[in-house]
C-alpha cells in the first residue's frame, strides 16, 4: 500500500511538472511578444523622422524582430539615444528568452522520447492490437503479424515489465507495467478500445503462470467485452480456467508441439513445410489454408480442438 501511494504521488508530481513546463513556455512566449511589440512602439516613437529605415510602425516592428532574433543584415541602427537604449535592452532580454525557450523545447522533446522508450507515454489508439506480457515468443509473434497484410501497418502496443521498448519497430509502442497489468498502464495502452488482445504467459512464474494469465484475460474481458482475446497456455490442465476467464482462443504450446511431433512422425509433408518455414523465418500466411484439410482428419477426437486453434495463433 505504501509503495502504491508513493507511485501515485510520483505520477502526480510528474504530471504537475509537465503542466507547469508547458505553462512556462506559454508565459515566456507571451513575454517575448510583449517585449517585441512594446519595443517596436518605442523605437517608432524615438526613431521616426530620424532613421531612414523607420517610415512607419510596420518598419519598426519588422526591424525590432530582425534585431532581436539576429536573423539578417537588416537590423536596426538607431540614431537617437532613446532608440539605442530600447534596442540594447531588447537584445539582452531576447537572448535570455530565446535561450530559455530553446532549453524548454529541448526538454519537452527529450521527455517525450524518454517516456516513449520507458513505456510511460499516454497513447491514443483505437482498434489496435495489445500484447499483454512479453516472453521468447514475442518477437516471433510480431514478425508474423508484420508478414500479414492486415497487420503490416497496424499499431501494436506491448504491455510488459521491461526497462525499455523490446523491439525497434516504428509502429510498436511500449507501456511499462507489472504483471498482471494494473494501474495507469491500462489507460496508457488503450486496452478498452483494442480490437485484439494477446495474453502471453509469464515464464518467470514456476507454478502460477496460467493463473496470472487468467487474471489478465479477465481484466481485458471486463474492460473490453468486444475484443478478441487469445491466451497462451502452459499447463493443459488449466485450459478450462482460461476459457472461463473470457479467452476466445486458448493456445496450448505443449499441446501444439506434441501434435506437430506426432504429425511429423507420420510423415505428413505439410508439417515438414511448416517446420521449415518456421526455422527459415519465411512468410507463413498461406499455410493455414494448406494445413486445414490434412491436419484435421488426422487428429484424435480428444485433441481435435488444438489443431483448429493452431492456424489462428499464427494470425494472432
Amino acid at each position: 500500500m505504501l509503495m502504491s501511494s508513493r507511485s501515485g504521488l510520483m505520477a502526480l508530481f510528474i504530471r504537475l511538472m509537465a503542466v507547469a513546463r508547458y505553462r512556462f513556455i506559454a508565459e515566456l512566449t507571451g513575454i517575448f511578444m510583449l517585449v517585441w511589440l512594446g519595443g517596436a512602439v518605442l523605437v517608432y516613437a524615438f526613431e521616426y523622422g530620424h532613421s531612414p529605415k523607420i517610415q512607419n510602425l510596420g518598419d519598426a516592428t519588422y526591424g525590432v524582430l530582425v534585431t532581436m532574433t539576429t536573423s539578417g543584415d537588416s537590423a536596426l541602427q538607431p540614431t537617437t539615444t532613446g532608440g539605442r537604449w530600447v534596442v540594447g535592452v531588447e537584445l539582452i532580454i531576447s537572448k535570455l528568452l530565446t535561450a530559455l525557450l530553446c532549453a524548454l523545447a529541448a526538454a519537452v522533446l527529450i521527455e517525450r522520447k524518454v517516456k516513449e522508450e520507458m513505456g510511460l507515454k499516454m497513447h491514443k489508439l483505437s482498434q489496435h492490437l495489445v500484447i499483454l506480457g512479453w516472453n521468447l515468443k514475442g518477437p516471433a509473434i510480431l514478425k508474423s503479424l508484420r508478414n500479414e497484410p492486415q497487420y503490416e501497418s497496424a499499431p501494436v502496443v506491448v504491455v510488459a515489465d521491461l526497462d525499455q521498448k523490446p523491439l525497434e519497430d516504428p509502429l510498436l509502442m511500449f507501456t511499462r507495467s507489472a504483471y498482471p497489468v494494473r494501474g495507469e498502464a491500462i489507460e496508457r495502452c488503450c486496452l478498452s478500445s483494442a480490437a485484439t488482445v494477446v495474453v502471453l504467459a509469464n515464464y518467470a512464474e514456476k507454478t502460477n503462470a496460467d493463473a496470472l494469465t487468467a487474471v489478465n484475460v479477465m481484466l481485458a474481458r471486463r474492460l473490453n467485452p468486444q475484443a478478441r482475446i487469445i491466451a497462451e497456455l502452459l499447463d493443459p490442465g488449466q485450459r478450462a480456467f482460461l476459457e472461463a476467464a473470457g479467452a476466445d482462443l486458448v493456445v496450448g504450446i505443449g499441446e501444439v508441439g506434441g501434435y506437430l511431433l506426432a504429425e511429423a512422425a507420420m510423415g505428413h509433408e505439410v508439417v515438414r513445410q511448416l517446420l521449415n518455414a518456421v526455422s527459415e523465418s519465411r512468410e507463413r500466411k498461406v499455410l493455414p489454408d494448406q494445413a486445414s484439410p490434412t491436419l484435421q482428419p488426422q487428429a484424435a477426437p480428444a485433441a481435435s480442438a488444438t489443431p483448429a486453434r493452431t492456424p489462428s495463433k499464427q494470425h494472432a
